[in-house]
């Protein structure tokens, strides 16, 4: 709750304009001139170097890019001819080279951490340690991300589609506080939230209702800080003011939502990819509840999709 308040408080006092695509996104990081040093573990893969070195020559990264230097060492990193804000670290093995990403941001050698050609079950043992790991005792580790969805007017925010399948209430209000938290970070001051659900009927035969509505008590009792949030709503009230308002739902987030939160990831999984895939919506997305952000998106997502993943873990440091 204090962050969030001292979270709002900084925006309002800086008065940062919000961003409300990802192309104003890299013009702002490219605007205030600092690079964040990024750990990548095991940097193997074709799409994954290409969108660091997107981000290297934007002039928002700095770059480690830890694995094997015989497969690290392509033509298209020949191409950057030895910047100095390209590092390459030998480690042949996966494990080691996901260990010693992991340790340069524990030890604040870096500020991000980004998955490369590594198995996700690999990389996520290594965050949980609870030595050497990232993920602070008593935390949710959990997946936020940022879409931007033609036709759409702005960003929106949404949780979870790849970590928790089956959200509980502790779970639900720490992914409602980071997606929060990201929203300030993008200049929105008071961001409006929506907990999706198929019909804005509130039925008590589902299993997630009751969350729902005690999430909306702890908002009414200022648990969430100055935001607006209604439940349950289904995507049409949320996103589509027009076809909302033909429904006839008295909601404050009518058709302007900036933070969406779904009730499982199967159904925040279909939403984004859905989007992606027919309507060419760009995703940006890391995991939160971390010390620092970490960069985790799937071997299938565009060197475009990690590239803003990047910028995105850039706002939050």
């Amino acid at each position: 709750m204090q962050n969030i308040i001292l979270t709002f408080a900084l925006n309002s006092l800086y008065n940062m304009n919000v961003i409300s695509s990802f192309s104003e996104l890299t013009h702002h990081l490219k605007s205030i001139e600092c690079r964040k040093k990024i750990a990548v573990a095991n940097a193997t893969d074709t799409h994954t170097l290409d969108a660091v070195l997107m981000a290297v020559d934007s002039g928002f990264v700095e770059a480690y890019l830890i694995g094997d230097v015989a497969a690290i060492e392509s033509p298209r990193l020949f191409e950057h001819n030895l910047s100095p804000f390209i590092h390459i670290i030998d480690k042949p093995y996966v494990l080691e080279a996901t260990l010693e990403a992991v340790r340069m941001v524990k030890t604040g050698e870096a500020d991000i951490l980004m998955k490369g050609l590594v198995n996700t079950d690999i990389l996520l043992r290594a965050i949980l340690d609870k030595e050497k790991g990232l993920l602070p005792a008593g935390r949710v580790l959990s997946f936020s991300a940022a879409l931007e969805i033609p036709g759409y007017h702005k960003l929106v925010f949404f949780a979870d589609p790849v970590v928790i399948p089956s959200p509980n209430l502790v779970q639900r209000t720490a992914m409602i506080k980071y997606a929060i938290e990201t929203a300030y970070k993008f200049g929105i001051q008071k961001p409006k939230i929506a907990l999706i659900h198929a019909t804005e009927v509130a039925n008590p035969k589902i299993h997630y209702m009751q969350d729902y509505l005690d999430i909306k008590d702890e908002w009414r009792n200022g648990e969430f800080g100055d935001v607006i949030l209604d439940a349950p709503l289904d995507i049409f009230l949320a996103l589509d003011k027009e076809r909302g308002s033909i429904k006839n739902v008295p909601t404050p987030v009518l058709g302007d939502a900036d933070i969406l939160i779904f009730p499982n990831f199967e159904s925040a999984n279909s939403f984004y990819k859905g989007l992606s895939l027919f309507a060419g919506a760009e995703m940006a997305g890391l995991l939160q509840g971390t010390e620092k952000p970490v960069v985790l998106t799937s071997r299938s997502e565009s060197t475009q999709s990690k590239f803003y993943s990047i910028a995105m873990a850039c706002i939050l440091v």
